[in-house]
């Protein structure tokens, strides 16, 4: 993290705790808030989880996905290059974004330097989210899937793409926070007879929210990826986090790894902040899966 991005970090959250004068005192008494919230507003982790399945399809077997999430551009404090460095790094088969990169309708212009440098053998595939959607015009928003086609990314708006040497769909459920989500529309190519083969495909399922989890028992998946709850965002010990902003959010579900009615599901903390430009005791993310044959536990 340079200097600079700590400064305006500093910069945004202190100012805006100046004038928030109760939460401020909430979290920490009135002091230390700057060390609290810079460490964990700045300092990205690295989630690994090596998930198994008795019948992967052998194109997948020992292959990486790596997720990101809600980077709400105008409330990210972590450089480009940190992380490109860190995702390209695992020198990942697929990359994922599970929506929300837009905080404010001028992020537009900052997409290609956060989004072009990621790099994936096999594809890079983006839904949208809320904020993706609240913010641009129709034309602004066309502009945006514009701009993420030429720069190398699918956007996947209540629709899949099969990944022939791999054997695997992505299907991709538009927002449901913002009853975009059309988890009908969104699986009816996989049941196409053309795109059957012999093995039983892997079905990667994206969507900004769970609250299309619904509808994705109806047709199944073996992952299922999301985001939105930023993992509560501000958790201060002992109180309740400050977003959830989903039903599984609201019955105490809102990040990591679960599986729920036979579906494995994973809540991404997400990178950036919104409402607030900072974090605090939820640290960012990006999610790296790594598939493999076979018995095991996640």
């Amino acid at each position: 993290m340079s200097d600079l991005t700590r400064r305006s970090f500093l910069k945004g959250a202190l100012g805006w705790l100046a004038s928030h004068k109760l939460i401020s005192t909430a979290l920490v008494g009135g002091g230390g808030i700057a060390t609290w919230t810079s460490y964990d507003t700045l300092t990205l982790k690295k989630e690994v989880w090596d998930l198994y399945y008795p019948k992967l399809p052998a194109g997948l077997n020992d292959k990486t996905i790596v997720q990101l999430s809600d980077l709400h551009l105008e409330n990210l404090f972590i450089s480009p290059e940190e992380i490109a460095d860190a995702v390209n790094s695992f020198s990942p088969d697929l990359i994922v974004v599970t929506g929300d990169v837009i905080e404010t309708r001028t992020d537009l212009n900052q997409v290609t330097t956060y989004l072009q440098p990621l790099k994936a053998r096999y594809g890079k595939y983006i839904v949208m989210g809320n904020n993706d959607y609240s913010h641009f015009s129709r034309t602004l928003f066309l502009r945006y899937h514009e701009l993420l086609s030429h720069i190398g990314w699918v956007p996947l708006v209540n629709d899949s793409e099969y990944v022939t040497d791999l054997n695997l769909w992505v299907v991709g459920i538009d927002d449901p926070s913002t009853a975009h989500d059309d988890v009908a529309k969104a699986y009816s190519k996989l049941y196409m007879s053309s795109y059957f083969s012999v093995e039983e495909p892997f079905r990667l399922v994206l969507s900004h929210s769970t609250d299309c989890l619904y509808g994705i028992f109806k047709y199944g998946a073996e992952l299922f990826l999301s985001g939105h709850t930023h993992g509560g965002q501000i958790r201060v010990p002992g109180m309740k986090p400050l977003i959830t902003n989903t039903y599984l959010g609201d019955m105490g579900i809102y990040e990591g790894y679960h599986v729920i009615e036979g579906i494995p599901l994973y809540i991404n903390r997400g990178l950036g902040g919104s409402g607030v430009p900072f974090r605090f005791n939820v640290p960012p993310e990006i999610t790296i899966f790594r598939l493999h044959e076979g018995e095991g536990e996640a």
